[in-house]
């Protein structure tokens, strides 16, 4: 099982890389606000667990695993991002800080409940 702060920061990484940009530690680091040493270490845990690859004072490249934990992640976000904003009414901004909280935090078990939730309040 992969830690809740392991799942922020591939979620970091994998919106940064949607446009196709080259993902850099100093990137990671402004987008989740913290220092540079911190990135530094854990993009070595997940290079470790292999779901990046990371160049030396290079860039971040997701291995075919983190590609597909990272495109789940994405999707489940999607799916908490939805809810919260469509079904509970909360704010783009709330939702989305809400949905990525829950994304690192909830089981599996519950984000599945939720995505029937939201399909039947969909239908």
């Amino acid at each position: 099982m992969i830690s809740s702060s392991k799942k922020r920061y591939l979620f970091a990484i994998y919106e940064l890389a949607s446009d196709g940009k080259e993902v850099r530690c100093k990137d990671i680091a402004v987008s989740l606000k913290v220092k540079r040493p911190s990135v530094s270490k854990m993009l070595h845990f997940l290079a470790e667990d292999g779901l990046i690859d990371k160049e030396h004072y290079g860039t971040v490249h997701f291995t075919d695993l983190g590609i597909c934990f990272g495109n789940q992640l994405y999707t489940n976000y999607l799916l908490l991002y939805a809810f919260f904003h469509e079904n509970l009414h909360v704010s783009q901004e709330n939702a989305r800080r809400d949905a990525i909280v829950c994304l690192c935090e909830l089981s599996e078990e519950c984000v599945g409940k939720v995505s029937v939730v939201k399909s039947k309040t969909s239908s």
